[in-house]
């Protein structure tokens, strides 16, 4: 898809300091969101935020937004800080891991989120950081993001969705996860999960279609204190000494059905409870480093070997289940560039920049 528009208020990196540019990809989708506000947060130096719409700190935007209104936060070399979600809001980055803008991406430090009905997706929660969603909350959803915790301090809760995340580190549910229902955990790629970092999930807690690395002792085990807990067509590799003798501290027996189980060091893992699992058995991921590094990068290649099929006759992991996982972490019913040629890139101060962008459809789910 080729487009031309203009361009405004945005700084040229190298000597074009007059001509100012700022690239709404958001509004290629505007015939959708209609019935919402649009709200851009971008912290970019000299971008003109003058109009209503625009600001230049997210905690200015979540003020102005009302419950139903989408924020869409740009890119930048600098994070966005550490904020709070207290509305009813969809907030978009670009991807975790974009193609373009050098790599740049909509960072932040810990991110609370404090109200029902919200999503966050395509953003980066920096590494040491939390995404914390606290009290009595309901449908939330955290897709396509690049994050470090997760903590789920909640009472009551209902419907909480993670899925299509990288996660540095742990998923953790309060001591009062009996009383939070439908917790959603699927197709996400655990990089390296700590010891009892998959904390407290209950009966109702979904835990599907995800690659977990583990790099704990052979005394430690990664699920704490499961409460009737069924894991399904997940794959759990291990890169440490740990020899599958404890799966999990505390709680009752996890029921581990069509899942994958295998150590890099060699090591017999002890056997996973449950059926059709594949124990002590290579995934044989298509592209990874050496064919023993599983640490994520978006240019490996997770799909796994044929004859490992999950619950749902699909082989088990990332890429099957009920949810497209999209490597760059792309948010779902967006537009992504990738193109962009500046053709007339001389301009006179305050003239217009003639762009041409290429953008492919992104996949919904």
């Amino acid at each position: 898809m080729k487009i031309s528009t203009k361009f405004h208020e945005l700084l040229d990196n190298r000597n074009l300091v007059s001509k100012k540019l700022l690239l709404f990809v958001a509004f290629l989708v505007i015939s959708y969101t209609q019935a919402q506000n649009i709200l851009i947060v971008d912290n970019n130096v000299n971008v003109d935020t003058t109009p209503t719409h625009m600001y230049s700190t997210f905690p200015a935007a979540v003020t102005a937004a009302v419950n139903g209104d989408i924020i869409y936060v740009q890119p930048s070399i600098n994070n966005y800080g550490s904020v709070t979600i207290n509305k009813e809001v969809t907030v978009y980055g670009n991807g975790h891991t974009p193609e373009l803008n050098s790599g740049r991406r909509a960072s932040f430090g810990h991110i609370t989120i404090s109200a029902s009905n919200v999503k966050l997706s395509g953003v980066e929660a920096l590494v040491n950081t939390n995404v914390n969603i606290s009290g009595t909350q309901s449908n939330i959803t955290i897709e396509n993001c690049k994050v470090f915790n997760i903590i789920m301090n909640l009472a009551n809760a209902n419907n909480i969705i993670i899925q299509g995340n990288i996660i540095d580190n742990n998923v953790t549910l309060n001591a009062n996860n009996l009383f939070s229902v439908n917790i959603t955990i699927n197709n996400n790629f655990f990089n390296s999960v700590p010891v009892n970092g998959l904390a407290n999930f209950n009966s109702s807690t979904i835990f599907n279609n995800n690659i977990v690395t583990f790099n704990g002792s052979t005394v430690q085990s990664f699920f704490s204190t499961p409460t009737d807990l069924v894991a399904q067509n997940n794959i759990f590799v291990f890169t440490s000494i740990f020899d599958g003798s404890f799966w999990q501290s505390g709680g009752t027996p996890t029921i581990f059905n069509n899942c994958i189980s295998h150590s890099y060091n060699g090591i017999t893992l002890g056997l996973l409870n449950g059926t059709g699992n594949f124990d002590n058995t290579n995934p044989q991921f298509v592209s990874i480093p050496a064919g023993t590094n599983p640490t994520f990068d978006v240019l490996n290649d997770y799909n796994i070997g044929s004859g490992s099929l999950g619950t749902d006759g699909n082989n088990v992991g990332l890429y099957n289940g009920f949810y497209d996982f999209d490597m760059r972490g792309y948010p779902t019913l967006l537009p992504y560039l990738t193109e962009m040629t500046i053709s007339n890139n001389m301009v006179p101060a305050g003239a217009n920049l003639s762009v041409n962008l290429k953008a492919n459809a992104n996949k919904t789910n």
